[in-house]
Formats: structure tokens, sequence, C-alpha cells
């Protein structure tokens, strides 16, 4: 007995001594989007704050494309051991909704949502459309008159217009880009006419009057853009909203994680990060583990319906 006890005690003190030193060697951020965007700017705050404030060494690898199973397959085609850490959107529900990657949700341990931020309907400033409800009236009048686009293919904002043009019941094309920040210069450089982004995506040019937000998917107005009505306000009902975060390859040990979430929890509390998502006008969130895992699974049930209904599965 006494023998066992103190092998059990041995193990114990390996345990924690693993997590103590987790990470003993660089870790790579695995951004599954292109530079740029707003996916992009979070990941690289991240990996600077995971420098200053726990201690660690963080590299950024960006592998865009095919709807984000690029970064995914990358992630999953390494150990599980936590030095590969997958940043990513709630884009993941909508791709596994839509088959557009050969994963699943229980291919990742979710480890935490930090970031929240809704979608808005985005022109240049010298559109002529003032309104959400303008915007409406002219894709009735015309569904191939205005180009219209945004990140992703099968994604958040793709799946915005979708219930847009259910609510609203018109018709609308869809250009996607492989990342968020190429949206803002889609809509300057006048190969879009009209966006489904997230403000920060296009923050400068938004707070410059260069780009104007017709209408924003709260409940209530934003309070980082209070002059932008919502959807609901303009008698449309759409809302919702995208999450950003961190997950892990599925099988990471429980010690790893723990020493994972001991660094997101000192990189939340820092005045450098407060600062930033005031700066980025982002919702912060600490939504971790399970609770996580939860939200993305009610998100991929909805989101599978949804589109099962509109034809597209």
């Amino acid at each position: 007995m006494l023998s066992t006890a103190v092998f059990g005690a041995v193990l114990g003190t390996a345990a924690l001594a693993h997590a103590a030193d987790f990470p003993e060697h660089r870790v790579n951020l695995v951004v599954w989007a292109g530079a740029g965007g707003a996916l992009d700017t979070y990941g690289r705050e991240l990996s600077k704050l995971l420098d200053e404030q726990a201690g660690w060494e963080t590299k950024v690898v960006n592998r865009p494309g095919g709807s984000g199973s690029v970064g995914m397959s990358y992630v999953l085609n390494q150990p599980a051991d936590g030095y590969n850490i997958l940043v990513h959107t709630s884009t993941l529900t909508f791709s596994i909704a839509r088959n557009l990657m050969p994963y699943k949700l229980d291919d990742l341990r979710f480890v935490r949502a930090m970031q929240g931020e809704p979608s808005a309907l985005a022109v240049r400033k010298d559109a002529k459309l003032n309104s959400a409800k303008d915007f409406v009236d002219a894709m009735k009048k015309d569904p191939k008159g205005l180009r219209v686009g945004g990140y992703g293919t099968g994604g958040f904002h793709q799946y915005m217009l979708y219930q847009f043009m259910r609510a609203e019941d018109f018709e609308a094309g869809w250009i996607p880009f492989d990342a968020s920040g190429k949206v803002a210069l889609g809509l300057m450089g006048d190969h879009l006419d009209a966006a489904m982004m997230t403000p920060s995506s296009g923050l400068s040019q938004v707070e410059s009057g260069d780009i104007r937000l017709l209408g924003i998917s709260t409940d209530e107005r934003s309070s980082y853009f209070p002059d932008v009505p919502t959807f609901k306000e303009q008698g449309i009902d759409l809302d919702g909203m995208v999450w950003r975060g961190v997950s892990v390859k599925a099988g990471t040990p429980d010690d790893v994680v723990a020493s994972i979430q001991a660094a997101l929890d000192k990189v939340q509390a820092s005045d450098e990060w407060k600062t930033f998502m005031q700066q980025q006008k982002q919702e912060d969130l600490a939504i971790k583990d399970g609770d996580f895992r939860d939200m993305a699974q009610k998100q991929l049930d909805t989101q599978s319906a949804f589109l099962k209904e509109a034809g597209f599965n």
C-alpha cells in the first residue's frame, strides 16, 4: 500500500512538473486566415501578449484557405501536445455544416473564445445607398445590380447575408475573399459595391468615413458605433455575432490545456489586452472548455438546419 501511495505521489508530481514546464519551446499560433484581417490582428496581439505576459515564445503561422480547413489540417497533422494552437472563428461550424472541410468538432479540444463581434452591411462613402432598406430595394430591383461579398465561403458573413435575403425576400451573389482585411480593400478598390463584414476588418476606413455602415447585427446599438442603426431598428429580423478563439488538437493532455488557460488568464487580465479590445471595438469574451464546445455545438445544429432548409446541403 505504501509503495502504491508513493507511486501515485510520484505520478502526480510528474504531472504537475509537466504542466509547470509547458511550454519548453516555441509555440505556433496557427491563424487559419491570411495576413491583415481581423483574425490575424487578434492572433498577432495574442502572440505578443503571450510572450510579454506569460513569458512564452510564440510565432504566428498563417495558413489561409479551404474555409479554414488548411489551417485546421496543419494543426491536426501535428502532435497533440499544445505546441500548435489553432486561432479560428465561428466559421468553423459553418464550414462543417456545409461539408467544406473533412473534419468535425470532436477533432478539436476547444480552449477559449476570446472575442465577439457583429456583422455589418458596409458600402463606400460615395454609395447612393443610405440604409439597409435602400440596399434591399436595390437588390429587389436588380439582383445582379450590386456586387456583394465578404470573408470566406459558407462562413459567418455569407450566412448573415443568406439570413438577410430570407428575411427580406431578395437574391444576391457572393464574392468571397480569403482574408477579412481584403474585404475593405475590395470596397475601396471598387471590386465590391456592398459587403457583409465585421467593422474591425476595415476599422480605419470606417472611422475615417471612407466606408459607411448601413446596419449592424447587434440587438441594441453598439456603444462602439452609436450612430449605426441595428438591422432590427430598420425592421429587418437579423442579428448575430462572430467569435474568435483558440483550440488545440483533440487528445492534448489536461495539464497542457490548463497551462494554456493560465497563460490566457494573464493575457486577458492585462491592461494591454483591455486597451487592444477597446481599440479594435471588440466584446471581451472568456468562454472556456466545455462551455465553448457546447456553444459551438448549438451553433452547428442551428446552422445545419438553416442550410438544409435553404437548400445548401
